[in-house]
């Protein structure tokens, strides 16, 4: 079972929240190293302190006893500092406590105005060690000692030392702690804060759009960070109410088309009811009805087209193959043939072999619609002309015809759905007004783009444009 994915608040604080803590972590082991290098050098400067007191207590005359006396107690040392005073020739002149510097491998220095500090373990215990030579003065010495070389050892164990930073290690925890749960509270507020402008837009979507379509969100009053996110959602508000009325006025426009003929036939038969006297009457009335009904057939097959167009749009493996339209072209000319000799027009063909990707279907209903378009509205004796030919890549279909040119004013509605021109309603051509919408979009299905333009000196031309086969752009859905 699938677990349900992190809110983006709790998202925000799992990201940051460790951020946070390493930086806290690496901030507090900075500060405790730095308290714990103050900390030697105090526990060294003490030491120091004490090295220097003693060996201040020890002139020529004290040098001179301690040879006779090395009991002889100068200062009274810290109780668990170890300490000793060596001559020039490294003999221990005094220590206390007795013996332990023969056992510390402690080396004197044998060098006046030199003192070095180092650790050193004893008996399995860590011991700070300063060793400090200087020479004392003689009576005649003014201002260099030429006295003899007396070298001062102590000894102090760090477990003072490493309990200070214990303690110190232990109350930096301590604060980290409290720092940390402080740190999360304030992620948790901060986080809340700057959710807000998203809680704000979620609250103002249910709003939108509104009972009259036109409500969007205020891309003015978001963050800057939030605008592009208002803006698409804008954007898709505004695609999706432009399809709800494209489908309120498909599904008004539909209905007014199919109840027409539908009202025709029920008036035609009811008419033929009261009205027909004999045989005659009754096959004219019928015949009227049929024809309806035929009307009625080929704007539900109108429908269902622009139905199959749809589905082949949100196919995800469409049946695209490789096809030549100069053969499809050919064949469609042949079937429509006897449409166009009925009204008086003739075929003229100019193909070119012309490698394309599409659905076949979808195809021979594309060129077929255009070429029932061009004969139901060429004039009598006119030409209907079919050509297709390789261009830059691609290929490039034209469909022409001889008829009235479409005025300017109805070009840019020409591939709208029931959309009916004024010469074909003026001249009482039959249709609902689908076929060329179903052509676009056969030719948007294959990424192609289907144009119209006037055809001199009087006529209309219907261009389709396909990509190159092969170049990734014959991509069904491409709406």
């Amino acid at each position: 079972m699938r677990r349900p994915p992190l809110t983006l608040f709790r998202r925000l604080l799992l990201l940051t929240l460790p951020v946070e803590c390493v930086v806290l972590a690496l901030f507090g082991i900075w500060m405790v190293r730095g308290s714990e290098r103050r900390e030697a050098a105090a526990f060294d400067d003490r030491l120091r302190l004490q090295s220097q007191a003693v060996l201040s207590g020890v002139g020529l005359d004290t040098v001179e006893r301690l040879k006779f006396d090395a009991g002889l107690n100068l200062r009274a040392l810290a109780s668990d500092t170890k300490g000793c005073i060596l001559d020039e020739g490294g003999a221990v002149l005094w220590e206390s406590p007795k013996g332990w510097f023969e056992d510390s491998g402690i080396r004197g220095l044998r060098q006046a105005d030199v003192e070095f500090v180092h650790t050193i373990p004893m008996n399995g215990v860590g011991f700070r060690v300063i060793q400090t030579a200087r020479r004392v003065h003689r009576p005649e010495d003014t201002e260099v000692a030429t006295g003899p070389l007396v070298e001062v050892v102590l000894a102090k164990p760090l477990a003072s030392l490493e309990g200070a930073n214990l303690a110190l290690r232990e109350k930096a925890v301590a604060v980290g702690v409290v720092l940390l749960a402080l740190m999360a509270l304030l992620l948790w507020f901060a986080i809340g804060v700057g959710l807000k402008p998203v809680e704000a837009m979620i609250r103002k979507l249910p709003e939108v759009p509104g009972p009259s379509g036109t409500e969007r969100l205020d891309e003015g009053h978001v963050p800057k960070e939030l605008a592009p996110l208002a803006r698409e959602i804008n954007g898709l508000l505004d695609r999706l109410w432009g399809l709800v009325q494209l489908e309120k006025r498909f599904t008004a426009e539909a209905a007014h088309e199919l109840r027409t003929p539908l009202t025709l036939v029920k008036s035609t038969l009811q008419t033929a009811l009261l009205t027909a006297h004999g045989p005659e009457d009754s096959a004219k009335a019928l015949q009227e009805a049929l024809e309806d009904l035929q009307r009625l057939e080929a704007t539900a097959e109108s429908l269902l087209h622009l139905a199959r167009a749809d589905a082949l749009f949100s196919s995800q493996a469409p049946a695209f193959a490789d096809l030549d339209l100069s053969d499809l072209l050919h064949s469609v000319s042949e079937r429509l043939a006897p449409a166009a000799e009925q009204m008086g027009s003739k075929m003229k063909l100019d193909l070119q072999p012309s490698p394309v990707r599409g659905e076949k279907g979808a195809l021979e209903r594309l060129f077929v619609n255009l070429v029932d378009n061009a004969v139901k509205y060429s004039k009598p004796g006119g030409t209907i002309t079919i050509r297709c030919a390789p261009r830059d890549g691609g290929v490039v279909a034209a469909v022409e015809d001889t008829g009235s040119p479409v005025p300017e004013a109805e070009r840019a509605h020409l591939f709208e759905q029931f959309f009916r021109g004024s010469s074909g309603r003026a001249a009482g051509v039959q249709g609902a007004g689908l076929g060329l919408s179903i052509a676009s979009a056969m030719a948007r299905l294959h990424g192609a783009e289907l144009t119209y333009e006037p055809w001199a000196p009087n006529g209309n031309r219907f261009v389709v444009r396909f990509p190159r086969v092969g170049s990734g752009e014959q991509v069904a859905g491409s709406r």
